[in-house]
């Protein structure tokens, strides 16, 4: 279902690409050049993702002893009796998948080019698009950590403008209350509203009982 999505993305960006580009140029057939860079590209990244995620990368998990590729045999339970890897690291996270990605693209650029121009531009073909993948395999990479970069900040955010806030409150001689010496401050209020409301009572029936002990003067 991934696979089937990211090819989708794929061709609808590159037919959106190449339809905006053939626009600005003012292209007679743009919407041609749509379809074809959307096929294009469809059959690239079938032929890229189908080849790393069913044949490339398993021939790797399963063989290579790099930490990355037995952190993926224990995850698929490949290789039960294996050591529990240590907690992934920033260099482990930037060379994710670029030596699958590299094969994969390489392989993808000989079969493609190979197929399209002859046996003699299959080198050629799959030394650029193993390098573009690795590129782009890196980029991604790098994205990916500056997320989860992001998301740490983002989470510790909040404490410190607390802190930030606690400390200019300080300055003023104020400080934050706890909930417990919140609530007891309402409790003494409220006591100390119902006492003045049992007063308020009080002069008011006291009033009225003057009121009918007063006669009325003509």
């Amino acid at each position: 279902m991934q696979l089937t999505l990211g090819n989708l993305f794929l061709a609808t960006l590159s037919a959106f690409a190449t339809g905006i580009y053939g626009i600005s140029i003012r292209h007679p057939n743009y919407g041609t050049l749509a379809s074809a860079a959307a096929l294009n590209s469809g059959i690239t990244a079938a032929t890229f993702f189908g080849l790393r995620e069913y044949a490339i990368s398993p021939l790797l998990a399963s063989t290579l002893p790099w930490l990355q590729y037995v952190r993926r045999r224990h995850e698929l339970a490949v290789d039960p009796s294996s050591l529990t890897p240590a907690p992934l690291s920033w260099s482990e996270k930037r060379t994710q998948k670029l030596l699958d990605s590299g094969l994969s693209g390489a392989a993808t650029g000989a079969i493609l080019r190979g197929w399209k121009s002859g046996p003699a531009a299959m080198l050629p073909g799959a030394i650029t698009t193993s390098t573009i993948c690795i590129l782009l395999q890196y980029a991604f990479n790098e994205a990916g950590i500056a997320r989860l970069k992001y998301l740490a900040e983002q989470q510790c955010t909040p404490d410190e403008s607390a802190s930030l806030m606690e400390r200019a409150m300080g300055s003023f001689g104020l400080r934050r209350i706890s909930d417990e010496e919140y609530l007891e401050t309402m409790i003494k209020q409220r006591a100390a509203h119902l006492k003045r409301i049992q007063v308020l009572e009080r002069d008011v029936i006291d009033r009225r009982d003057v009121d009918r002990d007063t006669p009325l003067t003509k």
